[in-house]
């Protein structure tokens, strides 16, 4: 096999891996955008520089896990 088709073979086999965590992501992403109001989410993450940027990574932190 060349090189080439090996490199194709190991992306296609890692993007199966991670397709199961990609659609949970994308089903949890909608239910968010669903269920949560855009003002209360503006409210908490839109004002000032400093706290809104702690919160945001402090929710942001959990969802790689």
């Amino acid at each position: 096999m060349t090189f080439l088709t090996v490199l194709m073979l190991e992306v296609w086999d890692i993007l199966l891996d991670s397709s199961f965590y990609i659609l949970v992501g994308i089903v949890i992403a909608g239910l968010l955008k669903v269920s949560l109001n855009p003002n209360t989410i503006l409210e908490h993450l839109g004002k000032g520089r400093f706290y809104s940027v702690i919160k945001a990574a402090f929710f942001g932190v959990p969802l790689p896990l």
